[in-house]
């Protein structure tokens, strides 16, 4: 019978790989788009326009993006207690890919 908080690590690993996923498609949308269009501003355009009204400000997707990171490092931070190696393996990677992510978001604001 596995402990309720093993399970409760188990979950926040899960949360922390939701959280991370969220970044990630959001640049993975960039890079789409930015075939797409032929100018920086059309490619702006392009990007925006997939995103509700409430995120098209400047720095709307990008805040969003840096909060998510910082969810998704602090889950994962607090899943590392976990003994099995593949969940030690996924938190390792959720935590690396987050940090790199969070100071991409971080840099881009520059």
């Amino acid at each position: 019978m596995k402990s309720s908080n093993e399970t409760q690590l188990k979950t926040f690993t899960l949360l922390g790989l939701i959280c991370c996923l969220i970044p990630l498609s959001i640049y993975s949308l960039w890079i789409y788009v930015f075939d797409l269009g032929t100018t920086q501003a059309e490619r702006v355009s392009i990007f925006k326009d997939y995103f509700p009204d409430l995120l098209e400000g400047r720095w709307s997707t990008t805040l969003l993006s840096i909060a998510f990171c910082s969810l998704a490092i602090i889950f994962s931070g607090m899943s590392m207690k976990l003994s099995g190696k593949p969940w030690k393996v996924i938190n390792s990677v959720i935590l690396i890919l987050s940090g790199l992510l969070l100071l991409l978001n971080l840099f881009s604001m520059m």
